[in-house]
C-alpha cells in the first residue's frame, strides 16, 4: 500500500474527513535542526537503476493519496528512538488542495509541472535551486549528485499552513 500512496487512512470526523488516504511525509533528513525549515519538498521525479525515469509522488496520477501529512521534527541523538525526539510539528494538507493551488495560483498545473521537470533534466547539470525568488512561494530543486537524481518542487512553510486542514505541533 505503501508503494500506491497509502501510509494510513484517517477519519476525523470534525473536519468531515472520513477514511482519508494518507501518505506521511517526515523531514528526516533535517532532524537535527534547532526548528524546522521554513519548507517542504514534494518529489516531481527521479531515477530509478539509473536509467528509468519514475514520476515522482505529487504528480503521479496512480497513487491514491488523498492527504499528506508533512512532519518537522527534532531529536536530540543521530541515531533516534522515539524518546529523543524533543519537538514536532505536522500539517495534514490536501493533495487536490496542494495541485488545486499550483495550478490556479502558479499556472503550474501537472502538465506545466511535468514539463519544468523536462526542462531542467535536459538544461540543468550542478545541484541546486531552480527558479528560487523571494517573491514566490515555490521553487525548484535538482540533486544529480544524488543516484536517484531527484527534482523537487519547494514550497515554503507558510503556504502548507495555509492550505491545511489541520496543523499541530508540540514540544516532548
Amino acid at each position: 500500500e505503501q508503494l500506491k500512496g497509502s501510509d494510513i487512512i484517517l477519519s476525523i470526523p470534525t473536519l468531515d474527513i472520513k477514511d482519508a488516504i494518507v501518505d506521511e511525509k517526515a523531514m528526516c533528513n533535517y532532524y537535527y535542526m534547532p526548528k524546522s525549515l521554513p519548507t517542504f519538498a514534494l518529489e516531481l521525479s527521479f531515477y530509478k537503476n539509473d536509467n528509468e525515469r519514475i514520476e515522482g509522488w505529487l504528480t503521479d496520477l496512480n497513487k491514491v493519496t488523498e492527504y499528506y501529512m508533512l512532519i518537522w521534527f527534532h531529536a536530540k541523538t543521530y541515531d533516534f528512538k522515539a524518546e529523543d525526539i524533543t519537538w514536532l510539528e505536522y500539517a495534514l494538507v490536501s493533495r487536490k488542495k496542494i495541485l488545486d493551488y499550483l495550478d490556479k495560483e502558479c499556472n503550474l498545473s501537472i502538465e506545466n509541472l511535468r514539463k519544468v521537470d523536462d526542462f531542467i533534466r535536459e538544461n540543468v547539470t550542478e545541484k541546486g535551486a531552480v527558479g528560487k525568488d523571494s517573491n514566490k512561494d515555490y521553487w525548484f530543486f535538482y540533486s544529480p549528485q544524488l543516484g536517484e537524481r531527484p527534482i523537487n518542487l519547494v514550497i515554503r512553510k507558510k503556504l502548507y499552513l495555509k492550505l491545511a486542514d489541520l496543523h499541530g505541533e508540540f514540544t516532548l
